[in-house]
């Protein structure tokens, strides 16, 4: 289902570029795994230099039947195995590029299908209650960008289709539900002069949503105009002004902002200071408002003011090893912020928080060491995310200065990477602090610490390239959960080859 306009954690986007060569080059991807999972992925890429074409297609299943320490269905621990937890996914990409003197204009379609079967919680004395769930999507769009002299100019048009059919044979369930999704984009950049750019941008999305689960067909016209300036002022200082207008149907919400600037300390040197403040709306989506049952028409528009300041740095230590660092302090303070979370019933429903307080640090370390054939890498993650409840519309609420239900306080990541000739190596670790599970915090599910370990070889032969690797993920076999009563496995093995041929045209 298409979601709401706008994002106060962010947007992503997903880009692909092509490799402008005469060439041809094919990858065959095979893999294996623990508990029953195959996968495999062919890839075929070829062109010149003023067209290309890069073809996938995939699959991949998986039983899942691991086993697990069920803690809650008795007084003691008992192990079992997962049930009805199976997983079989296939899809197909294809993407053409054509480059003109001063334009490339690209299509691409996806389509992608994953037929799964929904394991039952740990809590239930029935394990198998037949719950299954077919997801089918396909995304075709064509893209257009061309640059002349101090402009660029880019036309996007997208058509987006999705299924989704859910049973419950139990609970006699027959949820099928269908969405089409129409894009136009435009956009206009222009350099003013050597140190200052500006871009316009339209956007208008067209939705339009068939389900079972909603008591009317839905539709939604959302459009959108963006202007941005960017200034950069002698290598030290630049600047970044954006602003947003955004037409939810026929109405016109407050205008969206971004306003942020860096400017490097000292010349000559990576060492930075940076700083923004935002403001972000997000649009509830079409199953945040009509789901049945747990959707709410009557949920408002969630906004949020952000504030950021970074000190970022790049240093070169000795001639083989280098540092990088980075240290972000952030605010946020969101009005009507739209959650889902379990109700009085056996499903979740949305509502908005009146007010919540988001504020933390984040910060990243990565050493890097090059020499002769060997190469090594050290990174490190922290985050620290206080995020409660400021404002309630509930008298004497209970979850008023409590952590929000599954935001942990406390999550790090860090990897050790070595690579010698052709073997390489890396150890993964990622730790996972409490999450509450109830809006009074009076229940939450335990931290946790995993590790992974890949290792391999590679072998470069003229251009052809030949890699086996062997994982090992959750080394110590830890007990967790990410979602209360939906156990994860257990120590797993995966072992994967890749053959890249490539021939010259």
């Amino acid at each position: 289902m298409p979601a709401g306009s706008g994002g106060i954690g962010g947007t992503i986007n997903l880009r692909t570029a092509p490799v402008w060569k005469k060439e041809t080059m094919i990858s065959l991807n095979p893999g294996v795994a623990s508990f029953g999972q195959y996968s495999g992925l062919v890839r075929v890429r070829t062109g010149n230099a003023r067209f290309q074409s890069v073809t996938k297609g995939f699959y991949q299943s998986a039983k899942n039947d691991f086993p697990y320490l069920n803690t809650k269905i008795s007084s003691e621990p008992v192990w079992q195995k997962r049930i009805n937890s199976q997983v079989n996914q296939e899809g197909f990409i294809q993407e053409l590029y054509l480059k003109q003197d001063k334009s490339v204009t690209s299509a691409r379609i996806w389509y992608e299908s994953t037929d799964r079967n929904l394991p039952s919680s740990m809590l239930m004395q029935q394990p198998n209650l037949k719950e299954t769930q077919y997801d089918e999507s396909l995304r075709t769009m064509i893209n257009w960008n061309y640059t002349g002299g101090l402009n660029k100019f880019s036309l996007t048009g997208a058509w987006l289709m999705n299924n989704l059919n859910y049973t419950n044979s139990l609970a006699s369930i027959d949820s099928r539900n269908n969405s089409r999704t129409l894009i136009v984009k435009g956009a206009i950049e222009r350099k003013l002069n050597n140190i200052t750019t500006l871009k316009l941008a339209v956007n208008d999305e067209m939705s339009y949503i068939r389900s079972n689960n909603y008591d009317e067909n839905t539709k939604r016209n959302t459009a959108s105009f963006t202007a941005s300036a960017e200034h950069n002022s002698n290598g030290r200082l630049s600047t970044l002004l954006l602003v947003r207008e955004i037409l939810d149907t026929r109405t016109f919400l407050i205008p969206d902002f971004s306003a942020g600037a860096q400017y490097r300390i000292s010349d000559g040197k990576e060492y930075f200071l940076k700083a923004n403040v935002s403001r972000n709306s997000k649009i509830p989506s079409m199953n945040d408002m009509f789901w049945v049952p747990g959707g709410n028409p009557d949920l408002r528009n969630e906004y949020a003011f952000t504030y950021e300041l970074t000190y970022q740095m790049n240093q070169e230590i000795a001639s083989p090893l280098t540092i990088k660092y980075d240290l972000t302090a952030f605010r946020n303070n969101i009005k009507d912020m739209i959650q889902w979370y379990p109700g009085a019933y056996s499903y979740w429903t949305a509502s908005n928080i009146k007010s919540v307080n988001t504020s933390g640090i984040e910060s990243s370390l990565s050493l890097n060491y090059a020499a002769n054939k060997l190469t090594a890498g050290l990174t490190g993650n922290y985050s620290y995310t206080k995020a409660t409840t400021a404002g309630s519309n509930i008298s004497n609420d209970a979850a008023i200065g409590k952590q929000l239900i599954y935001v942990p306080v406390h999550q790090a990541n860090g990897s050790l990477l070595m690579n010698y000739r052709m073997l390489y190596s890396s150890w993964i670790l990622s730790a996972t602090g409490r999450r509450y599970l109830t809006v009074e915090n009076s229940d939450y599910l335990p931290g946790y610490l995993l590790n992974n370990l890949v290792t391999g070889c590679r072998l470069d032969l003229k251009g052809n390239t030949l890699d086996l690797s062997f994982q090992i993920e959750n080394i110590f076999n830890v007990n967790y959960q990410t979602i209360a009563y939906f156990p994860l496995p257990g120590r797993s093995y995966a072992l994967k080859l890749l053959i890249q041929i490539l021939k010259k045209n």
